[in-house]
């Protein structure tokens, strides 16, 4: 009996981390060895858990002894056929007429790789016409995105309540596609890629072609992001006629692009009646007004949400939060600190933020210039008039420049 495991899918990873806690990777005869993007314990002492190396079976086979059972494990490149080059695949195999231990294993696999992953976001990039797995991130608590606080509200409670059985309920019971579309859109550094509890898939849409988008939205599991940053940069505006608005028209794809996505094509994948329910596209821009109107129109993008540059309670607010004294959760809930200390820091913060002309600076901008100072406000606070006006002239000379 066999299991057939196909790489970069994420059973492979749930395998491959079974055997590494349990030793087993070294049972391989052939290996590969890389730097692993994750720091381990035992590397911690010796070296600081700098560029630690990482050995996985390659091109090998080996077994292993698990519930009385003996396991074979494969490793190999197989012919997809075609054009479609080689994939590399792991192979599970054990004598018997069911593949009840295998299905047991990969189960374990599974259950011991959630617990890891667990308070984590899996980000996940195509790879062609396939997702490949980049890292996982540490959720980050909504308290720490520091945005106006009803935007952020709008925005949260509506995936919240697109997420909600009844919505999917309702959605089914009228055959409409459950799925939803956001467009955030605002000046660089305004916080537009803040992560959500759910795992983000990432298109870098300048290049692919129209068939490999289309079999990556049909290939996304249930209930994810789908993110599609800086869409603008891709060049996705019409060049025919305004009214014949499903005309096949190339994208003025970036220049350092390769692939060949269409306008039509795009837009006939966010429409995929294929694609898996409880998708949710997140496209992110700079120059909303760079969009074709047909790529943000009602039932694409259900809700367009602008993220502003700071005003004076975004200032003021992240002063406090970098340079005071955080509770668990990363917030300034009452009571999580001395409310003397809070009234200080509240009275500082205040004072930066009229220092800081309001709509002026990015989040990125001003959270750049407290970092400097994160282990001491009131030298933030003396150095904050020249970095404005230092932060302005700047502006100044490279407009210029421009012209």
């Amino acid at each position: 009996m066999t299991l057939h495991i196909s790489q970069p899918d994420e059973a492979s990873e749930m395998l491959f981390a079974w055997l590494k806690r349990r030793g087993l990777e070294g049972s391989a005869g052939a290996c590969s060895v890389s730097v692993s993007k994750k720091s381990h314990p035992g590397d911690v002492s010796r070296n600081g858990g700098k560029k630690a190396l990482e050995y996985k079976p390659w091109r090998t086979s080996f077994t292993f002894w698990y519930k009385g059972s003996m396991i074979s494990y494969k490793n190999q490149y197989v012919d997809k056929g075609g054009d479609r080059g080689t994939e590399e695949q792991t192979t599970l195999s054990c004598l018997g007429w069911s593949n009840k231990i295998l299905k047991q294993l990969m189960q374990e696999c599974r259950k011991e790789y959630l617990e890891q992953i667990r308070g984590k976001t899996s980000i996940f990039e195509n790879n062609h016409s396939s997702w490949k797995k980049l890292k996982d991130k540490d959720i980050r608590p909504l308290s720490t995105v520091i945005i106006d606080h009803e935007r952020k509200q709008q925005f949260l409670s509506d995936i919240q309540g697109f997420l909600s059985e009844e919505t999917r309920l309702w959605y089914t019971q009228r055959a409409l596609p459950y799925r939803r579309g956001y467009l955030l859109y605002g000046p660089p550094g305004t916080g537009k890629s803040s992560e959500l509890d759910l795992d983000v898939y990432v298109i870098n849409v300048p290049d692919i072609t129209n068939s490999t988008l289309k079999n990556l939205f049909e290939s996304l599991p249930d209930t994810c992001i789908v993110l599609l940053e800086d869409i603008d940069a891709v060049g996705v505006s019409r060049t025919s006629d305004p009214e014949n608005i499903e005309d096949v028209v190339p994208a003025r794809v970036s220049r350092r692009g390769r692939g060949s996505v269409t306008l039509s094509g795009l837009l006939n994948t966010l429409d995929g009646v294929t694609s898996q329910d409880g998708r949710i596209v997140v496209m992110t821009t700079n120059h909303r007004e760079n969009l074709d109107e047909a790529l943000i129109r009602p039932g694409r993008v259900d809700m367009q949400i602008e993220l502003p540059v700071a005003d004076c309670k975004v200032i003021a607010d992240l002063f406090s939060f970098l340079l005071g004294q955080a509770n668990r959760d990363g917030g300034f809930e009452d009571g999580s600190v001395d409310r003397k200390e809070q009234d200080v820091m509240g009275a500082k913060a205040a004072k930066f933020a009229s220092m800081v002309p309001p709509a002026t600076f990015s989040q990125a901008e001003i959270i750049s210039f407290l970092l400097m100072h994160k282990n001491d406000a009131d030298v933030a606070l003396a150095q904050c008039e020249c970095w404005v006006k230092g932060r302005i002239e700047e502006r100044s000379v490279a407009a210029e420049r421009k012209e």
